[in-house]
């Protein structure tokens, strides 16, 4: 006994075989990716410990290159397996812990009554008369429902709400679609994902999570692909965040990225608002809307809000990479330099191969005035390979060294820049910035109105960029803060 029983556990109203790993709620089997099951089946293990993140990596993916990305998506998708219940607590900096009262059990005590080892024959004799009166019942709810409906036929159907697929291939799909996603720096990471909700949507053509996982996918294409083709995956991004609403209109993570597609696609700042209240309406513990909605406040100059949204995103996934970093735009807005040079300086320290994390530090030491560590980074970073946002950087030394006087040294990289910037509305908005630092504010307003026409997303952070400083009085540029509606 005492073999079997080191194999199953009870915490709630869930069974878990960890022997031939299944998860069970009464005596329904709870549809769960493998990955998701191996995590549950290690913090139940260590019930009331902390198990780092690393031992994660190690124990779940062990021999399989992935990034954290990986467990912030399976802890989430634990959270709502379970209910969204505070089952599993977050650890700052350190990890996860199992919190519920956890019971070993026997096997036989655990199985479902369908697998149970009784004699059937026992089992018949005892329950012939309750099967008479269950089937009679039972037959008695088919006429009056098949009753109601006849007389119903003018109501649909309601849609099904579940955060999970019956199919499991096309659960291990959706997973594997979002696992992809969250690979930042992965190549063709938004192509593969894209794949893989597709494959899970043929397979499930109900399971509204996937149709949502595939318009963030669309979405990330959008903002990445150059203008024309970013308005085409914009639509596509839409379709597939109304077909999930409309197949699910309770789902949290369908409003969530609808009101970020109103946000980034449309500049609809009052509909992103009204989809991402709704979202955290739905789900309060969905950290990613709580991000998002923060980071559609700053912009509008609504920056303590956005600080407040920040701060619940924070407390609810405060391991997230994305969603600490999300703070640094906030606080540049502020002005607060200062704090956010500590707080990027520390977020560096621990992902030092982050390179979103290096330019952020770099960024702060600008506003710093401390130009000649600017350039020390930055010379580091190009002499390495060319970095991702090759672009941010090169506004960054150009900047830095015509600050400093080093006029040919800048005029070098500023040359950079407007060659990336032919092609490149980013870079054409990094270039109109050095520009208005330099005071050639007629290319500078030149640059930010073809970035108005191409719709680059980075216009969104025209109000409150603190590079644009000497545009502030032109009317050209006011004109632009109202044609993007920031004022309202």
């Amino acid at each position: 006994m005492s073999d079997k029983m080191k194999h199953f556990y009870e915490f709630e109203d869930f069974r878990l075989d960890a022997a031939s790993p299944s998860l069970w709620r009464g005596k329904k089997l709870v549809s769960i990716s493998p990955k998701a099951l191996e995590t549950l089946i290690l913090l139940v293990e260590k019930n009331g410990a902390i198990v780092t993140r690393e031992e994660m990596l190690e124990k779940v993916w062990e021999n399989t290159f992935v990034e954290d990305g990986n467990i912030n998506y399976t802890i989430s998708l634990l959270r709502k397996t379970l209910g969204n219940k505070e089952l599993i607590q977050t650890v700052a900096r350190r990890g996860y812990r199992f919190t519920s009262a956890v019971r070993e059990t026997s096997q036989t005590d655990n199985l479902p009554l369908e697998n149970s080892t009784h004699s059937e024959e026992t089992s018949a004799k005892k329950t012939a008369p309750r099967l008479i009166l269950v089937s009679v019942f039972f037959v008695s709810i088919l006429f009056l429902t098949s009753f109601a409906l006849w007389f119903r036929t003018d109501k649909p159907a309601k849609p099904t709400k579940s955060a999970s697929s019956e199919n499991s291939e096309a659960m291990q799909a959706y997973t594997r679609g979002k696992m992809i996603l969250a690979k930042k720096n992965s190549d063709s990471r938004t192509e593969k994902a894209i794949d893989e909700f597709q494959i899970a949507v043929t397979l499930d053509p109900t399971f509204a999570p996937a149709y949502s996982g595939l318009a963030e996918g669309f979405l990330a294409s959008a903002v990445s692909e150059p203008f024309p083709l970013s308005n085409d995956y914009y639509t596509k991004a839409k379709v597939s965040a109304e077909k999930a609403l409309a197949l699910d209109p309770q789902l949290s993570e369908g409003f969530q990225i609808r009101g970020w597609i109103k946000r980034q696609a449309d500049w609809d700042w009052k509909g992103a608002e009204e989809d991402l209240r709704h979202a955290i309406q739905l789900d309060s513990k969905n950290a990613k809307a709580h991000q998002r909605m923060a980071q559609l406040l700053s912009p509008l100059g609504r920056a303590d809000e956005a600080l407040a949204e920040f701060k619940l995103a924070y407390e609810l996934d405060p391991v997230a990479d994305f969603i600490v970093s999300a703070r640094f735009p906030i606080l540049e807005s502020r002005r607060e330099y200062d704090l956010a040079l500590k707080e990027s300086e520390q977020f560096l320290r621990e992902n030092k191969n982050n390179t979103s994390a290096a330019r952020a530090y770099a960024m702060f030491l600008y506003h710093t005035q401390n130009y000649a560590k600017v350039i020390e980074i930055s010379e580091q970073v190009f002499q390495t390979d060319l970095p991702k946002n090759t672009f941010a950087w090169l506004s960054l030394i150009h900047a830095s060294y015509y600050k400093t006087g080093q006029f040919d040294k800048a005029a070098e990289y500023l040359k950079q820049l407007e060659s990336i910037a032919q092609d490149d509305t980013k870079a054409l908005y990094s270039l109109a910035m050095n520009y208005a630092e330099i005071g050639r504010n007629d290319e500078a307003i030149t640059n930010l109105e073809k970035c108005f026409e191409r719709h680059e997303e980075r216009m969104v952070w025209l109000k409150v960029e603190p590079r644009f400083e000497n545009l502030r009085s032109d009317p050209r540029f006011k004109e632009l803060v109202q044609k993007m509606r920031l004022n309202a």
